[in-house]
């Protein structure tokens, strides 16, 4: 596996691909859930979800517990406990439903911000706290001096990402889902975040795009593009403060667990990075604040 994974950051999915097999072929039931994963993103190839679906239940066949909970939570049942095949199980994730587009309601024209309904279900949003919880540490910004990820006081939160060797098809339903709603493809999404903010945790205002006459940002500008647009989804509402704020406009929200807010980063007009999409995520006064924060590019995305 952790050739398969190698080769696979190295951008030679065949390669990758005929590994997890022989993997999945030797016993190893992890490997089930990597070929799920690159089924439903379409790495260098169309995405097939029943596919996808076939390889979760083969893993969870083999007892692999993270294929179960996946089956489970799509399913909308995560306490199933199942001895034998996890088939039936599948069967009844209702896909045509996770494969239509959520609502989406434009709320405001400069910047671009919209909101998505139902973005993800009340398992899903708990997987997804579950999948990050052990994984989180510091959020960093982008460095004007490096273009490297650098603490700094402006963030406060938490974060875990998962790049492709770390996600699963649960976050990749998540991706899906927003390309169905936007047309924002799943190839030009990054790697997710799930964020964590405690009480006095916060993100002070802040640009999401990379200004382009910044010498730091040019190699990322130049190999992975601008990026255009970001979506948040919330993972939870029980707790205060917290809200998405937009200074410039005197805008801000918080929405309902599962739903999810989509800004442009850039103008619509010349696709040039917008002034008005300064934001901030305000000071959580109470209880735990979790979000998945989706950024995407103006380009397909390199393997990471």
């Amino acid at each position: 596996m952790a050739e398969a994974n190698r080769v696979l950051l190295g951008g030679n999915v065949p390669g990758a691909t005929s590994l997890y097999r022989a993997a999945l072929g030797a016993g190893v039931a992890a490997a089930a859930e990597r070929l799920a994963v690159l089924a439903a993103v379409g790495v260098s190839r169309a995405a097939n979800w029943q596919e996808a679906i076939g390889w979760l239940v083969k893993g969870a066949d083999m007892g692999h517990a993270p294929c179960q909970r996946q089956i489970a939570v799509l399913a909308g049942q995560e306490d199933a406990r199942i001895e034998g095949s996890w088939l039936g199980l599948a069967r009844s994730i209702d896909m045509k439903w996770m494969l239509k587009a959520p609502k989406l309601t434009r709320v405001h024209e400069s910047p671009a911000i919209a909101l998505i309904e139902g973005m993800a279900t009340p398992a899903m949003c708990r997987w997804l706290i579950h999948r990050a919880d052990a994984r989180l540490a510091r959020g960093k910004i982008g460095d004007y001096a490096t273009g490297k990820g650098a603490e700094d006081e402006i963030r406060t939160g938490l974060a875990a990402g998962f790049g492709l060797v770390d996600t699963d098809v649960v976050l990749v339903m998540t991706q899906k889902r927003l390309e169905l709603a936007s047309g924002l493809k799943v190839l030009q999404q990054e790697a997710p975040h799930v964020l964590s903010y405690e009480p006095g945790q916060e993100y002070k205002a802040h640009f999401d795009f990379f200004a382009p006459g910044e010498p730091a940002f040019q190699h990322t500008l130049k190999t992975m593009g601008q990026r255009i647009g970001t979506c948040l989804t919330w993972l939870n509402d029980d707790y205060d403060g917290g809200e998405t704020a937009f200074l410039k406009i005197d805008w801000k929200h918080k929405g309902k667990a599962g739903d999810a807010l989509l800004f442009l980063n850039v103008r619509t007009s010349d696709r040039m990075p917008d002034p008005m999409s300064l934001h901030a995520g305000l000071r959580v006064t109470r209880g735990r604040k979790w979000l998945l924060s989706q950024w995407v590019r103006d380009r397909v995305q390199p393997i990471v």
